[in-house]
């Protein structure tokens, strides 16, 4: 009867826990208005906000890892020579992109882009998203900002993972990365719940298991 009630206790207690361990925070990674004046390139550089951070590459079609360039308006792409430091695919050239990736699961909540036009009669700029086995096109589908045009997500729609690539579309995309909006993934309340459950009969199995032979 004493474990018993010893494994109650337990999948209790894990019961108070699970609403806990499902609280995230949202971490926000701008990149807009925050850089200097003219480019400053590096490769592979990683940002950090709180205990999420996130490594940018920037590659070309051809797989060749390119340098990311850092400026006021967000991040681009530079492949060196005459090479716009924009993440773009103008006339025909090598579709570049940008690949995001964190240090742990997180879903997507937004992706911000600058220099990035709408066009009256249709998308000038499109990308493509994806991750794992999943792809999300971008195009008009933003809020129309002024500055920044932002892509969002929420709910089971978000984009979820730890690796996202950001592949520019179209002979006239030429854009930049303003920010990025992330929240680390983590299970659902039910999730921890019946892991908790499934120890808990587990350790109550084997203690039944024990007490038999110690019978015998």
């Amino acid at each position: 009867m004493l474990a018993k009630s010893h494994v109650l206790g337990g999948v209790l207690a894990l019961a108070a826990l699970a609403p806990i361990s499902a609280q995230a925070s949202a971490s926000t990674f701008q990149f807009y208005g925050n850089g200097p004046l003219t480019d400053e390139v590096s490769v592979a550089p990683t940002f950090i906000n709180g205990s999420l951070a996130v490594t940018i590459r920037a590659y070309d079609d051809t797989g060749k890892l390119l340098s990311l360039a850092k400026r006021f308006d967000g991040l681009g792409a530079y492949g060196g020579g005459l090479d716009s430091t924009d993440v773009d695919s103008l006339f025909g050239g090598s579709a570049e992109s940008l690949e995001l990736t964190f240090n742990k699961s997180v879903k997507l909540d937004a992706l911000g882009f600058s220099l990035w036009e709408n066009g009256l009669f249709g998308p000038i700029d499109q990308a493509t998203l994806t991750w794992g086995n999943q792809s999300f096109a971008l195009g008009t589908n933003n809020d129309h900002g002024l500055l920044v045009n932002t892509f969002s997500w929420s709910g089971a729609t978000a984009p979820t993972g730890t690796v996202f690539k950001i592949t520019s579309v179209g002979t006239l995309s030429s854009f930049r990365l303003a920010g990025i909006g992330a929240t680390a993934a983590v299970p659902e309340p039910t999730t921890v719940l019946l892991m908790g459950l499934g120890l808990a009969g587990i350790a109550f199995t084997a203690r039944r298991a024990s007490g038999r032979n110690t019978a015998a």
